[in-house]
């Protein structure tokens, strides 16, 4: 049976970075591993889980969230301009690991998002909150990093209509096709006078 070790964010930082040099990155992006580990255990985020994946697949060669992080935000954080819409690797293993470093664009740049054809995927905040949306997976798949649109008044909902044809198939399948019986049957059986 295994059991839970408890350990400091520090202890976390440190051993993740050894982990990342283990598993063959340059001491640099080791240091970034460390400290997005930590970024992401002081979110309460699965930080040890997801260092274990894509390092997993770092042994094996495989480009991780780590380098893909820090160049962008090395590329784009200080940046004056537009931040121009950019391509998440698709299979990407662990990309909660890029979280940290979008929070740096935000803290300079204003919110970031991460969206696919279905909507935001993810939200990082100037101040490091971090809110997963329906498409949130372990793997990318077709994300695009971008500014965030600002968020809209909550008194209504914003559903993006590709969104809304999805359900509406969905709720579809309730309904009867029109015939005798279902006409004859239709509306209550007894009166509503209260």
């Amino acid at each position: 049976m295994d059991h839970s070790v408890e350990m400091a964010h520090s202890e976390l930082r440190s051993l993740v970075t050894k982990s990342a040099r283990g598993a063959g990155l340059a001491w640099g992006l080791a240091e970034e591993a460390g400290w997005a580990a930590e970024w992401l255990a002081r979110r309460s985020l699965p930080a040890g889980e997801w260092a274990a994946i894509w390092l997993s697949a770092a042994v094996e060669g495989q480009p991780g969230p780590i380098e893909f992080g820090a160049g962008l935000a090395d590329r784009v954080a200080n940046d004056a301009g537009d931040l121009k819409p950019e391509a998440v690797p698709d299979q990407m293993a662990a990309p909660g690991y890029i979280l940290p470093f979008l929070h740096l664009i935000a803290t300079r740049r204003g919110t970031v998002a991460i969206t696919d054809a279905v909507g935001t995927v993810v939200r990082v905040d100037q101040d490091g909150t971090v809110a997963f949306g329906p498409s949130w997976s372990d793997r990318a798949c077709n994300w695009q990093i971008a500014m965030a649109a600002p968020l809209r008044t909550t008194s209504r909902a914003y559903l993006s209509s590709s969104l809304v044809d999805c359900l509406e198939g969905l709720a579809l399948r309730t309904t009867v096709p029109p015939s005798d019986v279902s006409r004859r049957n239709a509306g209550s059986a007894t009166s509503d006078n209260d």
